[in-house]
C-alpha cells in the first residue's frame, strides 16, 4: 500500500517521507494538487492516505483534500500546517480531511497522526463495501453499551467504569470490558488486581459461561470485569473475533455490558461496535476534541454506524475554556446526548481508586452519569425468566 505525499518544498518532503518510514510499503512524492491527484488515478486502489504538506496554501489544501474525498472517499487525508486556526479546522471537517496537524517539525507527532490516519483508512476499506451492523440483542439478552473517543485525555475509562456502577445501581448484573489491550487502566481504576485478563478468555478453547465466569474478576455485587492484558505485547494475538465471541457470550449473560476503549479504530474495536446497542462518542471541552470528536462521527457514518446507535458526550461540559455547548453543537450539526460537569471530586475519586458514584454519590458528576445510565437501564433479567436465574446462579457472588 502506498502514501502520497502533496509538498512543494523538496526539503520538507524529504523529511517527512522519512517520518513515515515503516508504516507504509511505499512514499509517492507530488509537488502540488494536480500530480496528487494524477498519482491518486495512476495507483487506484494502492492509496491508503494523503498527506499535505505545510507548504501547500491552504486554498490548494483544501481543494486537493476535497477532490480526494469526492473521488476516492475511502483515502484518508492528513493536513500538516504551519498555524493553528479554529477556522481552519472547521474548514478541514467539511473538506474531508481526517486530522490536522500543527506542529510540522515534530516528527513523533507526524509520525502517529499518519498512523492514526492509516489506521481509519484501513477500517474504511475493510467496511465501506460491507452492510450495516446488525446487532440481535433483544429480550433474552443484556445491552452492550461501549465508550469510545478518538482522542485520549478524554476521559473514557472514568466515563465507563462509572457508567458500569450506575447501572448496577438499578440492580443491573453488569460486565464490565477494558479492550484497551495495550495501556487499559480499568484495573487500577477500581484497584484490582486480576488473576486472568481478557487475554486467557480469547484464547481459550471452546470458551462457554462455565469457563468465562472463572476469568472475570469481581469487584462488588453487580459487577464483574474483564481486564485488558497486563502485558502489553500479547495484544495483537487478541484476534476480533474472539472479541466478538466473548462480546456475544457476556451479553447473554449479563444485563448490560460495558466496554472500555482505546482511542483507536482498530480492528478489535470496530468489533465492539458491531456487537454494541449504543456507542457513547466522548469528547471534552477543546478545539482539538472537538475536532476529533467529528472526524469520529464522520468516520463512524462512513463504517455504515447509524446515527441513533451513537450517542454524543461531552465530559467537563461546564468549563470556562471560551467555548460552549451551542458552539459544540454549531460545529457537530447536531445535538450532544449528555453532559458531565467538572468537579475536584473526580481526580480525588480516580486517585483513590474508587469510582465517584461511591465516593461523592451526591455530586453533580455522580447525577449526570446516572442520568445518562438511564437511558440503558433496564429491568434485571432475574425478575423475568427462569433462564436468567440460572444466569444468576452461575455470576453472582459466592
Amino acid at each position: 500500500m502506498a502514501v502520497i505525499i502533496a509538498e512543494p518544498e523538496d526539503g520538507y518532503a524529504t523529511w517527512l517521507a522519512g517520518a513515515l518510514g515503516g508504516l507504509t510499503a511505499r512514499v509517492i512524492r507530488t509537488s502540488g494538487p494536480d500530480e496528487a491527484m494524477a498519482a491518486l488515478a495512476a495507483e487506484g486502489r494502492d492509496v491508503l492516505g494523503l498527506i499535505i504538506g505545510p507548504d501547500l496554501d491552504d486554498q490548494d489544501a483544501l481543494a486537493l483534500a476535497g477532490m480526494t474525498q469526492q473521488g476516492a472517499p475511502d483515502v484518508s487525508v492528513l493536513l500538516i500546517r504551519y498555524h493553528d486556526s479554529s477556522d481552519l479546522f472547521r474548514r478541514a471537517l467539511r473538506y474531508g480531511v481526517k486530522d490536522v496537524i500543527t506542529t510540522p517539525d515534530d516528527e513523533a507527532g507526524v509520525r502517529a497522526a499518519a498512523a492514526r490516519t492509516l489506521e481509519i483508512a484501513r477500517a474504511l476499506r475493510g467496511r465501506l463495501a460491507g452492510a450495516t451492523p446488525e446487532v440481535g440483542s433483544g429480550d433474552a439478552n443484556g445491552r452492550v453499551i461501549t465508550v469510545f473517543s478518538s482522542k485520549g485525555g478524554c476521559g473514557k475509562t472514568f466515563l465507563a467504569t462509572n457508567l458500569a456502577f450506575a447501572l448496577a445501581e438499578t440492580g443491573a448484573e453488569v460486565a464490565l470490558v477494558d479492550l484497551d489491550l495495550h495501556f487499559g487502566d480499568v484495573a487500577i481504576m477500581l484497584q484490582l488486581f486480576p488473576a486472568r485478563t481478557i487475554h486467557d478468555a480469547a484464547t481459550t478453547h471452546g470458551l462457554d459461561t462455565v469457563a468465562l465466569k472463572s476469568l472475570l474478576t469481581h469487584h462488588r455485587d453487580g459487577i464483574w470485569a474483564l481486564l485488558a492484558p497486563t502485558e502489553p505485547t500479547v495484544a495483537d494475538t487478541i484476534s476480533p473475533q474472539a472479541v466478538a465471541t466473548i462480546l456475544k457470550l457476556l451479553r447473554q449473560n449479563f444485563d448490560a455490558v460495558v466496554i472500555d476503549t482505546p482511542a483507536a479504530f482498530s480492528d478489535q474495536v470496530l468489533a465492539a461496535f458491531d456487537e454494541s446497542d449504543a456507542i457513547a462518542v466522548l469528547a471534552s471541552l477543546d478545539v482539538p476534541s472537538i475536532k476529533n470528536l467529528k472526524l469520529a462521527l464522520q468516520t463512524m457514518e462512513l463504517l455504515h454506524y447509524p446515527r441513533t446507535r451513537l450517542r454524543v458526550v461531552l465530559n467537563r461540559a461546564d468549563s470556562k475554556v471560551g467555548l460552549r455547548l451551542p458552539d459544540v453543537e454549531k460545529i457537530l450539526g447536531g445535538p450532544v446526548d449528555a453532559t458531565i460537569p467538572s468537579s475536584r471530586a473526580v481526580p480525588l475519586s480516580v486517585n483513590k481508586g474508587n469510582p465517584i458514584l461511591l465516593e461523592d454519590p451526591r455530586s453533580h458528576v455522580s447525577d449526570a452519569i446516572r442520568r445518562f445510565a438511564a437511558q440503558f437501564a433496564s429491568s434485571p433479567r432475574a425478575a423475568r425468566s427462569g433462564r436468567s436465574k440460572q444466569r444468576r446462579s452461575l455470576f453472582s457472588r459466592p
